[in-house]
């Protein structure tokens, strides 16, 4: 008789089971077929994703490429604006210094006397 109402006791907690897992079993069904869907749309856009991200990357190498160029280019001028004007405008100081140098000297030794 125990056997009897033990088999009993595990039939009805086992219906009770089934009956809980039915809405969870049934949830992730519909879950599912949401992450499915989600796929097939990934699946179907990701290679013309795949192609703009390309197009992308080879119009930023391009640009870095042109920049690049634009900075050595830069570099350069800026290179033979220093040699060019750098060193007239040096001597042009200079020559000013001398000048008011003289001056001084003219002014003072006239000053003096």
């Amino acid at each position: 008789m125990a056997w009897e109402v033990a088999f009993v006791v595990f039939l009805i907690s086992l219906t009770v089971l089934v009956f809980l897992t039915i809405p969870v079993v049934m949830r992730l069904k519909d879950t599912l077929k949401k992450v499915n869907h989600t796929l097939d749309v990934l699946n179907k856009d990701l290679p013309e994703i795949m192609d703009n991200i390309a197009d992308i990357s080879d119009t930023l190498t391009g640009v870095t490429e042109k920049i690049e160029s634009t900075v050595n280019d830069v570099a350069q001028l800026e290179q033979l604006v220093s040699k060019e004007i750098k060193q007239p405008l040096q001597n042009i100081a200079n020559s000013i210094g001398l000048f008011l140098q003289l001056a001084n000297r003219l002014f003072e030794r006239k000053k003096s006397k």
